[in-house]
């Protein structure tokens, strides 16, 4: 009887401890995700402040008095404004997962116009939600370090790729004939870029469904191109990748330690001069 009592004694702190592991481990998860919805707060007015007073005008207690929280307070989140565009690529990255994840798993039944105009709508529809996001990267990048670009960098490259997987798969069944499907699909997400880097204008004529309507359009049209129409290859374009870009990079700060990151890609020693060919 004593030993049964013992038994049940054990049984009892075992289950008791596991339910104060259990415990622990739910308000650990709930922490990070209170943290996390907290950071992507900070990131989204951290957003509209660096679109309306550009990224070196704005301070950190200008993000921490627009979150309503303290500069303490904001540097348990941050170690500087700096952090900001790794914070933003993680959220990019973060975007481009789903939609490179749901393009793909519909792929295989989809025929490759209809296969193109689902993923052109859903990245317009993506660059809204993210808009003051997508245009610090545009206003902001030539004055960054590769450390703070090689996300984006690597991403963008991701949905071009994809883009040309469809167009090369449309090529391949007759339904697309462009002539450079690469350009192609930089063109394309060019065009789901417009709506924000021009929205200023484009706002004021155009909703967002008729705005994505009319890139699927323009998009299934430079897909299907014309195999009549063959556009020479420039010389000196090899097919780029991160590396070759990063190599490009710290090629040209060697050359110019003071110039702006940009300057790897303004000046690349890579680039034709098309004005002396």
């Amino acid at each position: 009887m004593q030993s049964e009592n013992m038994a049940h004694q054990t049984a009892i702190i075992d289950r008791s401890k596991k339910v104060r592991r259990v415990t622990k481990a739910t308000k650990a998860r709930k922490r990070k995700k209170s943290a996390n919805a907290k950071l992507q707060q900070i990131s989204r007015v951290a957003a509209d402040l660096f679109f309306e007073k550009g990224f070196w005008q704005t301070t950190t207690k200008e993000i921490a008095e627009a979150c309503h929280i303290s500069v303490g307070t904001l540097y348990y989140y941050i170690k500087s404004k700096y952090d900001f565009p790794m914070m933003f690529s993680k959220v990019h990255i973060r975007d481009i997962n789903k939609w490179e994840k749901e393009v793909r798993k519909e792929m295989p039944d989809a025929a490759p116009e209809e296969m193109l105009r689902k993923a052109v709508r859903k990245l317009v529809y993506l660059v809204d939600l993210r808009d003051r996001m997508v245009l610090f990267w545009y206003n902001t990048a030539q004055h960054l370090e590769w450390e703070q670009l090689e996300d984006i960098v690597n991403t963008e490259l991701r949905i071009v790729a994809l883009f040309k997987e469809i167009i090369d798969k449309g090529c391949r069944e007759g339904q697309f004939k462009t002539s450079d499907s690469l350009m192609t699909a930089v063109d394309i997400e060019l065009f789901c870029h417009t709506w924000v880097i021009k929205g200023w204008h484009l706002y004021h004529f155009y909703t967002l469904e008729q705005y994505a309507d009319m890139c699927e359009h323009k998009s299934v049209l430079l897909a299907r191109g014309s195999s009549d129409l063959k556009i020479p290859e420039a010389a000196g374009y090899p097919i780029i990748e991160v590396q070759h870009l990063k190599d490009d990079w710290d090629q040209r700060r060697k050359e110019n330690p003071n110039g702006h990151g940009s300057d790897s890609w303004v000046r690349s020693p890579t680039k034709v001069d098309h004005k002396s060919t």
